[in-house]
């Protein structure tokens, strides 16, 4: 009988990890934060927490899986959202709380990094912030709200163009209208086709934009304020583009 070649395996590449994160706080012996691998959104990264004493030992604290649900995970697009992390800590005395960091495991490709705890400074900075932000956020779910009344307007748009078609159709089959008033609905009409023409490319524009803001947003999305920056620009988009379109149908 003949060799039966027996295929080598083909060798298949592993796409590198990319984590993301940040160790949100220490408040009350509990320390809060997220963590996930833009790589590998549905996994589950492995979180151990870690000091080092004044003499220099390091402190291996506890460890934690990053899979708890948060909003502005999933309102920043980190996958599904449950990349949030929390646990109990009980620290030694003599050692000061700034000092934990999170050392993050990815188990698709067994990278690990480690984030420290934010500065002074970027604390302050989001406590200033925190506030106008969320006035911003609030206007997300406005402008959610005013793109359904533009689909809605929209199609009562169509409807009535339709109506008024036929009624023109009709008037002029049965010269039952006077020339006035045919004058008056092709006038009408031609209106009408000009502000769904002009509806239907604002929609077309506004899309490809939204598109373009979303992944220009997904791929710069490294910073420690990530998803709460993604939901400002978001928000600020969102309104600005509901205030034209607004303007553009009930002017």
């Amino acid at each position: 009988m003949p060799d039966t070649a027996i295929p080598e395996p083909v060798a298949t590449e592993i796409v590198p990890s990319v984590i993301e994160g940040r160790v949100d706080a220490i408040q009350a012996g509990r320390i809060y934060g997220w963590a996930w691998d833009r790589s590998y959104p549905n996994d589950r990264l492995d979180v151990e927490f870690r000091a080092e004493t004044p003499d220099g030992r390091g402190l291996v604290l506890g460890r934690t899986l990053a899979d708890r649900p948060r909003e502005d995970l999933v309102g920043g697009g980190f996958g599904d959202g449950h990349h949030a992390f929390e646990a109990d800590l009980v620290l030694p005395p003599d050692l000061d709380p700034t000092r934990v960091v999170a050392v993050i495991h990815a188990p698709s490709t067994g990278t690990i990094t480690t984030f420290v705890q934010p500065s002074a400074e970027e604390k302050l900075l989001e406590r200033t912030l925190a506030p106008h932000l969320m006035r911003i956020g609030d206007g997300v779910e406005a402008a959610r709200r005013d793109s359904q009344r533009i689909v809605a307007t929209q199609q009562g748009i169509a409807r009535l163009l339709r109506d008024l078609q036929e009624r023109v159709g009709a008037e002029q089959a049965g010269n039952a209208a006077s020339a006035a008033q045919q004058a008056a609905h092709a006038e009408t009409l031609v209106d009408l086709k000009e502000r769904i023409a002009g509806l239907e490319v604002f929609l077309v524009r506004m899309d490809t934009t939204m598109r373009g803001f979303d992944t220009a947003l997904k791929a710069k999305a490294t910073s420690s304020t990530a998803p709460i920056i993604a939901a400002g620009i978001g928000a600020a988009v969102g309104a600005l583009v509901a205030a034209v379109i607004g303007r553009f149908i009930f002017h």
